[in-house]
């Protein structure tokens, strides 16, 4: 298997797989979306009560327009930058589940309305590197007289717990299609300009005769062309063993980061698999 990177930004790739298989890149595709771990907020605990503003003397309602579960589930799906080298799961914590700074991360949230209460209102208490990526996601609206006071506790899981643990968005795969123009008898200019009016964004464009398609990577696209031509002058042809994959990320973890961990895992678990199967008698 050979991976070459065309293009690698901070929360998006892609890239070209040769010499595979389908199934062994979709089982990238899926650790991707299952296994790689993340930090998201599973547990919020809302003040309950009256609230006063020290400042002002001014009592407030603990109430919002939303239920607290749909809030709590707002909370659950930020964006939260995730080292994995610093946390580990409950499970695995030396705690042994009793909640410490390698295993867990405590948010506040303390507003008062009437105002909109925004992602940037989550503040982590003690690291501020743990501060949510996005600061403008909107929360809850609060209302005259109501206000907002919840702590909210982040764990590491991964996307096959819940999808508010999935790191990586968008994840596709398809074999390398490459675009093939032999004009055969009978296909005339005006058949050729309507398969270029009608191809997916107008990617294909008729001069001098033939057709032209500007942006290799786009081939894949052009698989309905193929019948608009009657006469088969217009051909896609797919790789066997050639993919592009491209994938998406929310921030919490680099494109980079989750790739690299993807394929870690994947690695582990099949030598755990290699393992297991030795050991039949």
């Amino acid at each position: 298997m050979e991976i070459t990177i065309p293009e690698l930004k901070p929360r998006r790739a892609r890239l070209q797989i040769a010499g595979s298989t389908p199934s062994r890149v979709n089982a990238i595709r899926r650790a991707l979306l299952a296994d790689v771990p993340k930090l998201a907020i599973e547990e919020v605990e809302f003040h309950l009560g009256p609230i006063r503003d020290e400042a002002t003397g001014k009592d407030y309602d603990s109430s919002t327009s939303m239920f607290d579960e749909a809030v709590a589930l707002r909370l659950g799906l930020l964006p939260i930058p995730t080292d994995l080298g610093q946390f580990r799961r409950k499970s695995e914590c030396t705690c042994n589940g009793a909640g410490c700074a390698n295993c867990q991360a405590i948010f506040s949230i303390d507003k008062k309305g009437p105002c909109t209460v925004y992602s940037k209102d989550v503040v982590p208490l003690g690291d501020a590197n743990l501060q949510i990526l996005e600061p403008d996601i909107p929360i809850v609206q609060l209302g005259a007289r109501q206000a907002l006071l919840a702590y909210a506790t982040a764990v590491l899981g991964a996307g096959r717990d819940h999808a508010k643990w999935q790191v990586a968005q968008a994840v596709g795969i398809a074999p390398k299609a490459t675009f093939k123009f032999h004009r055969k008898p009978g296909c005339t200019d005006a058949c050729l300009k309507r398969v270029a009016l009608n191809s997916p964004g107008q990617i294909l464009r008729f001069s001098a005769g033939k057709l032209t398609l500007e942006d290799p990577e786009q081939a894949i696209r052009l698989l309905p062309s193929q019948k608009e031509c009657e006469h088969g002058s217009i051909e896609v042809e797919l790789s066997p063993d050639t993919f592009d994959f491209r994938f998406e990320t929310d921030g919490s973890l680099t494109a980079r980061e989750a790739f690299r961990y993807a394929l870690k895992d994947l690695k582990r678990r099949f030598e755990e698999l290699r393992e297991a199967v030795q050991a039949i008698p």
